[in-house]
């Protein structure tokens, strides 16, 4: 897919399409990776992440889980913790410090579910990133993730110290 063109004089064309070509790729990855996960487990990708998410650290509040969630809104995060609620993965509990605040953990169910979809994740990453790229290749990424990632956390400080 090539980038659109405009008549920026802001960026160069090839920053643009640097961009553009950037966010095309995390699309096309992500939609491959979840027609992958629907096909074979009829999983979103954003389903996917907050089993995930709590894989890693249980139990979690709804609200701290979806503030780590990179494809989903709070919004969505809330209707899809429902949903696999409702499925049996999930299951919410009281926080003992605040009864205003219910937990997220996973169901025994949950956990042997999301052994077998990570096991697609993987398979399907390998396919889809790692076999068609070298070593050189994910190297370069890895490298330009942390310079995004750097300068983000520099204008990140530059705001905070603005507002205070």
């Amino acid at each position: 897919m090539q980038a659109p063109r405009t008549t920026s004089t802001v960026i160069s064309q090839a920053e643009q399409d640097g961009w553009f070509g950037l966010m095309y790729a995390q699309a096309a990855m992500r939609s491959r990776i979840e027609a992958v996960l629907m096909e074979r487990h009829r999983l979103s990708f954003s389903a996917f992440e907050i089993l995930c998410r709590l894989k890693d650290l249980e139990p979690q509040p709804v609200r701290a889980l979806a503030s780590e969630l990179v494809t989903v809104s709070p919004t969505r995060a809330s209707r899809l913790v429902q949903d696999l609620i409702d499925d049996g993965y999930l299951v919410r509990g009281a926080n003992q410090g605040d009864g205003r605040i219910s937990l997220i953990s996973l169901t025994e169910d949950g956990r042997r579910y999301i052994q077998t979809v990570a096991r697609t994740f993987e398979e399907s990453i390998k396919t889809f990133f790692a076999d068609p790229l070298d070593a050189d290749d994910i190297a370069a990424l890895t490298r330009i993730w942390q310079k995004l990632e750097a300068a983000a956390d520099v204008s990140d400080g530059r705001r905070n110290s603005v507002r205070h």
